[in-house]
């Protein structure tokens, strides 16, 4: 009841806090041209609520329970104090607003059409079942689906260990150190909701089905917006669900009869790919599934690109005929017109919105800001631009200042992102058969589009292209999300050029639209199609939610202890519930420490010399010098290859706080912290 209480607290003082900050009006449904689209403003607002609401009272609740890191517990006096907070004002917030006549308008629910409804009920129940497939509840087990476990072991471990272990201040459980360079916020929101009663599935996928919705909302309304037409944005939303791709037509032409093909479609249960690591499902709807915070930053990047939209198309709207660099780079940059603001509360929301962002996703941030900087060059009232830039950038450091030691990137030059070849042709190789039909779409649509669209695409285009020369992490395939926040803005444009086809009287230029439309979504239905065949039930992996290894680190520890462990993950029969536990481990599966920037060569190299170490002082030594308060031995320590295990060594110098099975598959928790 309480952690229900606290989503709704969160869509409310979203719904206070951003309405303070920006009225509603009417025009914020008409096009970005003023044309009147007849869209109901639920599409945007109710997303604005939640999303704005959740980040302010998720950063409260964390600073509270870090001011409170010292009691007992936490959670417990950063809630008290939120809901106290919280609700107050938004008591006197509805009575302020009351008194404006800024209430809620109950009159845009009947602006939705039946085919709208229908559609919000078709995306709602879609996003709802693949939620569900890949993480449930069942007869006290969970099971975690085949497409997402691996992703869900940090995840799942960060969010247990707020929820069980209260990990404030805060560490990566999957590579613990003195700091965190993950961005873990919507892991607390979880965490925090499965705090105050929810049950983890219910709370992991209630958060996640909210910001997916909200994710297709916003992109909905941001397409209506910029074409003025609703089937656009039903298209926009289509395209972005299920991808263009050739892998589908290539799938295909590998079968040599009509009855093996039929046969290889309807049985297919792993992700299909021509390109280097497609088949890990890069690109299709499962990355929302085991990247759950990745929709919910997406909204909020399009929530503050349309804050920004009405300044770039009035920009060229007055400067239509007129155009030339020489206005932009050298008369309007300096000119009061070009540079000065019209109003701030805009900038200023959107500054705060997407600095708060950081730690939720920090790839649709850096991404937002890419597409920002090319709007800003070409538009004017860029003080605006500057104004969240600045707060943006302030925000940013100011939470890697908090929690990162040391760099919060490690920027690199890296042509070619994961193609085969670094060469010009290679890398456009590479998106040719990645994006199948869409550059032709892209093409034709730029050839048609004004000049405002143009350069919205060419931001996308940029933004593409930095993620293929430029990483800002260790692991160069994270730059995927880049090239997925750049499409989903370009299938805005490639659903306009497409709803303009349907519309025109010619047969053959509307079967061409349709045949288009095709070839941009088959290989996203295959993977839909896919998506649900690898997360039956039997291809699962299956966890009790009651296990002693559980109950023994949720009765003993907390976040600050320790375990020295094989390189644990999900799925692995002796780390799954020491990770479910949501334990801080010295280092699970590298990967996971790895790509956040963690040197994992030394943590491997001193976790090998303790597990065969020979002298008892050498070992507690180690031990005591890296921090270890447990040494777990299990079945993967011994059939290690990566050296002799010693457990006489370590059994005979530490005792035995906890052990289940027997022989080899042996279960063994140490407990080194005591010991001098």
């Amino acid at each position: 009841m309480a952690a229900a209480a606290y989503v709704i607290l969160c869509i409310i003082t979203g719904y206070i806090v951003s309405t303070a900050v920006l009225p509603l009006k009417q025009a914020e449904t008409d096009s970005f041209k003023g044309v009147q689209t007849g869209l109901s403003q639920l599409f945007y607002r109710f997303p604005l609520w939640y999303v704005t609401g959740t980040v302010l009272l998720t950063w409260l609740t964390y600073l509270f329970a870090y001011i409170a890191a010292d009691q007992k517990d936490p959670l417990f006096f950063a809630n008290v104090m939120v809901f106290s907070i919280a609700g107050t004002g938004c008591i006197f917030g509805f009575i302020i607003l009351f008194r404006k006549k800024r209430i809620p308008f109950f009159s845009e629910f009947k602006k939705l059409s039946h085919n709208e409804i229908i559609s919000i009920i078709l995306v709602v129940s879609i996003v709802c079942y693949l939620l569900y497939l890949t993480f449930h509840v069942r007869n006290g087990q969970y099971f975690i689906g085949n497409s997402v476990f691996s992703d869900f072991t940090p995840h799942l471990s960060m969010i247990r260990s707020f929820s069980n272990l209260n990990n404030i201040p805060t560490v990566y459980t999957v590579a613990a150190a003195d700091d965190v360079r993950y961005h873990f916020m919507f892991e607390f929101l979880t965490g925090n909701l499965e705090y105050l009663g929810m049950r983890l599935d219910i709370a992991f996928n209630l958060s996640s089905a909210l910001s997916l919705i909200s994710m297709f909302s916003l992109l909905y309304t941001f397409a209506v917006r910029i074409t003025g037409k609703k089937l656009a944005g039903g298209l926009a939303v289509l395209f972005a669900a299920f991808r263009s791709s050739w892998s589908f037509f290539s799938y295909i032409a590998g079968f040599n009869d009509y009855g093996s093909l039929i046969n290889g479609i309807v049985n297919n249960d792993d992700f299909i790919g021509i390109t280097p690591n497609e088949k890990w499902g890069l690109w299709n709807l499962n990355v929302y599934l085991n990247q759950r915070h990745f929709a919910f930053s997406i909204s909020i990047m399009l929530i503050v690109i349309m804050i920004f939209m009405p300044v770039l198309t009035e920009t060229f709207e007055e400067m239509k005929g007129k155009w030339s660099i020489k206005n932009f780079f050298t008369v309007d940059l300096f000119s009061k017109k070009g540079f000065a603001a019209q109003e701030i509360s805009g900038p200023l929301f959107g500054g705060f919105l997407l600095g708060a962002s950081a730690f939720f996703n920090g790839a649709v941030l850096i991404g937002t800001v890419v597409i920002l900087f090319v709007m800003a060059v070409v538009s004017m009232r860029r003080l605006e631009y500057l104004i969240c830039a600045v707060i943006t950038l302030g925000l940013s450091l100011a939470q890697s200042a908090f929690f990162v030691k040391g760099s919060a990137v490690s920027a690199s030059i890296r042509p070619g992102f994961i193609s085969e070849s670094s060469t010009i042709f290679g890398m456009a190789e590479y998106l040719f058969m990645l994006l199948g039909i869409l550059p032709f779409v892209l093409a034709a649509a730029y050839i048609k589009a004004d000049t405002c669209s143009r350069w919205m695409m060419i931001g996308a285009g940029i933004l593409i292209a930095l993620s293929f020369f430029v990483s800002l992490t260790p692991d160069i395939a994270v730059n995927h999300k880049y090239i997925m926040i750049a499409v989903l803005i370009l299938d805005i444009y490639a659903a306009g050029f497409i709803c303009e086809l349907l519309g025109d009287k010619r047969l053959t230029v509307r079967i061409t639209a349709v045949v288009a439309g095709l070839f941009m979504t088959a290989t996203g239905l295959f993977d839909f199609s896919t998506l649900v065949s690898m997360n039956t039930e039997r291809n699962a992996v299956i966890l009790d939610t009651k296990n002693p290894i559980m109950t023994f680190v949720d009765e003993n520890c907390d976040s600050s202890d320790v375990f020295l462990t094989a390189n644990y993950f999900l799925g692995d029969p002796d780390g799954s519930y020491l990770i479910m536990s949501g334990a801080s481990l010295y280092l699970a599966w590298q990967y996971y420490g790895w790509s956040a920037g963690y040197d994992t060569a030394q943590k491997d190299l001193i976790a090998e010399n303790i597990y065969e170490a020979q002298d008892p002082e050498l070992l507690k030594q180690m031990v005591r010098a890296s921090g270890i308060d447990y040494i777990v031995v299990g079945e993967a320590n011994r059939e290690s290859e990566y050296y002799d295990l010693n457990e006489e060594l370590i059994a005979s110098v530490y005792p035995e706080a906890f052990s289940v099975g027997e022989g080899e598959k042996r279960f063994t928790i140490y407990k080194t912290k005591d010991v001098m």
